[in-house]
């Protein structure tokens, strides 16, 4: 099934009610109407029974595409689908808590707008270095990350902790949804601008992650992003770092009432 929504740019939460009469595995894609590889979510879910589907968009396209299919089966007519069914479609407000935090400061602030804008456009953009306004940041998009060898590193993205600068990888970030895209460049941001160590990676996940969820982003997708990352390097280190991370976010989905948050949770 196939969906068009007017959201106008405005950041906003659709909430989407869908019926199965069993265990259905469901495949969520919500992309921009009119721009190539722009995705705000990804995801899959077994629904059994009334369910709600939650996309949370910080970051809004003018006519939102929504695709709910049987993923089993794949992408079908509304008036052929006979395996769950879409109750009702509707916006709602979007929470957000960054004021609640101690991240809603004017160099957060600066990043943030930098950032989503390269997030939003990154899937057409073409290789070269884009700049914030006042040229605080710089990130380097490169057709892919190289080491000092010459080797392809499997790394998303990187940042100098010489002066900042973000390098960032196309064949990464092409495929990635926008959510996924933001979740890496605040964990690079944090790294160089917000740790106290520069070389830490938790403390790098959990400032990200404060600004990410502050802003409103989906869980899923953070989600997602870290554990492309991780897969790419496996350590006890990296799974030791996922499981910081997935405490974190529950604290922080129980201290500040967050809802929806696992709406399209495996």
């Amino acid at each position: 099934m196939k969906f068009k929504l007017w959201c106008r740019y405005e950041p906003e939460m659709v909430r989407i009610k869908v019926q199965t009469p069993k265990p259905t595995k469901l495949r969520l894609i919500a992309s921009d109407k009119d721009q190539a590889n722009t995705k705000f979510i990804d995801a899959s879910k077994v629904v059994n029974g009334n369910q709600d589907l939650v996309i949370r968009m910080p970051l809004a396209p003018n006519y939102l595409i929504i695709q709910i299919y049987n993923d089993a089966i794949g992408e079908r007519p509304q008036e052929e689908e006979d395996t769950f069914k879409v109750l009702d479609i509707k916006k709602e407000d979007l929470q957000l808590t960054l004021a609640k935090t101690n991240m809603d400061t004017t160099i957060v602030r600066s990043f943030v707008n930098f950032s989503q804008k390269f997030s939003y456009n990154a899937g057409w953009l073409p290789p070269k270095d884009y700049y914030s306004n006042t040229r605080q940041f710089k990130i380097e998009y490169m057709p892919v990350i190289k080491s000092m060898g010459g080797k392809v590193l499997a790394t998303p993205a990187r940042i100098s902790t010489q002066n900042g600068r973000i390098q960032v990888s196309q064949q990464a970030f092409v495929p990635f949804t926008i959510p996924m895209r933001m979740a890496i460049l605040l964990h690079e941001f944090s790294h160089y601008y917000l740790n106290s160590d520069i070389s830490d990676e938790v403390e790098a996940d959990l400032n990200a992650l404060t600004i990410y969820l502050g802003l409103g982003y989906p869980i899923k997708e953070a989600y997602a992003a870290f554990g492309e990352t991780f897969e790419g390097a496996p350590s006890q280190m990296n799974a030791n770092r996922y499981e910081i991370m997935n405490n974190f976010i529950r604290d922080y989905i129980e201290e500040h009432k967050l809802t929806d948050v696992y709406a399209t949770e495996n």
